[in-house]
């Protein structure tokens, strides 16, 4: 009788314990070379861009531009950014930090720590707007228009002693959002609070030397016609397109005033100022010796008779004049 010997044990194999490591490695490696060729794509798009603007007259320039971010974010820098459109419009920005996540490169983030220069057409002069902060996001980019949004803290509104005084001259807040909708149309809504203003006319009455607070909700009808060589041309087409603007919410609030709107429609004349009717209630308490207006002396004289100091009436956009029933209360604002 024989006895087998039981076969020694196999020394188990390590090889396998590596695989995960080889595997971390390769998804590194791959990841590595798609951050980078996105850069590449990034820097690619952004000249052709700049290329394509130039030849139609508009303006995407930088002195300086890097990327960073690396492994999951695109980050951005320009110095000197500058965009302008033929008409005479331009925006310069010392500073620009942009940045947008590896994986939803169809949103970015962009904040100007220096603030941002804003030039005006027909000599009117450059604005310099700075603050707190200043920032904006652009998303959506396949959609016309895309998702952008602007917000700002404790804005100044500088313009040189000879070019012509901006609408604001401050605000503690303030923040503008432009939205596509459905049926070919967009959303737009402003609002700023703590804000001073150089307002003329009815608005300038109301808001007087008091800071007020503004909100305007509006829609914007055939907004696929928005196109043209530069902003006024862009209008004029959509104008004729039959775009229109639908006032839902437009309010100011100064003091003890304010003046709302919350139904009308408004479209653009030749001359690039708004046309239409809206629908307001004006709201004024009036210490009878300090009235200085027409709108002042109606308020006061519904708190003579007991009634509440408010005004009904139509607001008349129309011949490039804006008329408060028949009350002449300055220039049409101007689109273009």
């Amino acid at each position: 009788m024989t006895h087998t010997d039981a076969a020694p044990p196999r020394k188990a194999r390590r090889g396998g314990l590596f695989v995960p490591f080889i595997l971390v490695l390769i998804v590194a490696a791959a990841w590595s070379v798609g951050w980078f060729w996105l850069r590449g794509q990034a820097q690619q798009r952004m000249d052709m861009t700049a290329a394509s603007l130039k030849s139609r007259g508009y303006d995407l320039s930088w002195s300086a531009r890097s990327f960073s971010g690396f492994p999951f974010r695109l980050d951005m820098n320009l110095t000197d950014a500058r965009v302008a459109e033929p008409s005479g419009w331009a925006l310069r920005i010392p500073e620009l930090q942009a940045e947008a996540m590896i994986y939803g490169l169809d949103h970015w983030v962009a904040v100007a720590p220096r603030g941002v220069l804003l030039t005006r057409p027909n000599g009117e002069g450059d604005v310099a707007i700075a603050g707190e902060a200043l920032r904006a996001s652009l998303a959506g980019l396949d959609a016309y228009p895309p998702r952008i949004s602007i917000e700002g803290a404790k804005l100044i509104f500088s313009t040189a002693p000879d070019a012509q005084p901006f609408a604001l001259r401050s605000a503690d807040t303030m923040q503008l959002h432009l939205r596509p909708g459905p049926d070919d149309q967009a959303a737009i809504l402003f609002k700023a609070d703590g804000a001073r203003a150089n307002f003329t006319g009815l608005l300038g009455r109301i808001a007087q030397a008091n800071t007020a607070s503004m909100t305007l909700d509006a829609r914007l009808s055939r907004v696929s016609a928005l196109r043209g060589r530069n902003w006024a041309d862009a209008v004029r087409v959509w104008s004729l397109a039959g775009g229109a603007i639908t006032m839902h919410d437009a309010r100011i609030t100064a003091g003890e005033a304010e003046g709302a709107a919350k139904s009308g429609a408004l479209t653009v004349d030749a001359n690039g100022r708004l046309q239409g009717l809206l629908d307001v209630k004006l709201t004024e308490r009036v210490d009878p010796s300090a009235i200085k207006t027409p709108e002042q002396a109606l308020a006061a004289a519904s708190q003579a008779l007991g009634r509440e100091p408010v005004i009904q009436a139509g607001l008349i956009f129309q011949d490039g004049r804006t008329r408060l029933g028949t009350i002449d209360t300055g220039p049409s604002p101007r689109v273009y």
